[in-house]
């Protein structure tokens, strides 16, 4: 069943009044309404159940060098970032559940929102292989141009990452330039490669 509700968009800062009020047809899903459909995924806003989900991936240590985490993240640590990240209206965090088993599979966002330029830099933290990392970017990409009006979105990523460079590539970004040895891990310096995509 579809319904039409109006999004929690106040908080987005690059819209203006008579795009706040924008509709979009939703989805109904065992949790509860879902934000934006992909292909694969649904992608909605933070609940309880998915903060603990988040707590657990963030603690994964095979993570820590693709997300620049320095230590093990503590339950008080990430309850007070979940509060911080989720009311900041300069940078939204998402879940992204599997359309077909409405699964748990990571976190997708947005930060560093400029109004003038109409431009955001999009975050992704993802555990599942199998096409959900692309169509999640894709989605995201796609609602941004479409319905906030976002003119450019950008990312940074670690030299040594070449699953998710795959993945924005597949997604329709390009390499734009690269921060030499801007990230230290490993005991060595890596670059850090930035990457976009226009609105068409």
């Amino acid at each position: 069943i579809c319904i039409i509700s109006i999004l929690y968009l106040e908080n987005f800062p690059l819209l203006t009044n008579s795009e706040k009020s924008a509709k979009m047809i939703i989805n109904n899903t065992k949790e509860g309404i879902a934000m934006i459909t992909g292909e694969k995924i649904i992608i909605k806003g933070i609940s309880k159940e998915s903060a603990e989900q988040i707590y657990k991936i963030v603690n994964k240590e095979e993570f820590r060098s693709l997300t620049g985490t320095l230590y093990p993240v503590s339950e008080y640590e990430h309850e007070e970032w979940i509060k911080r990240v989720t009311c900041n209206s300069e940078q939204k965090l998402f879940t992204v559940l599997c359309k077909e088993t409405n699964n748990f599979l990571g976190t997708i966002g947005l930060k560093n929102f400029d109004e003038k330029n109409r431009n955001a830099e999009l975050f992704i933290n993802l555990d599942s292989p199998g096409g959900y990392g692309t169509d999640s970017v894709k989605t995201l990409v796609t609602y941004c141009f479409k319905h906030l009006n976002i003119h450019k979105i950008y990312l940074k990523v670690f030299e040594y990452n070449k699953k998710a460079i795959s993945c924005y590539e597949k997604a329709g970004f390009v390499r734009e330039g690269v921060l030499v040895e801007q990230h230290f891990n490993d005991g060595h310096y890596s670059d850090v490669i930035i990457m976009g995509i226009l609105a068409k």
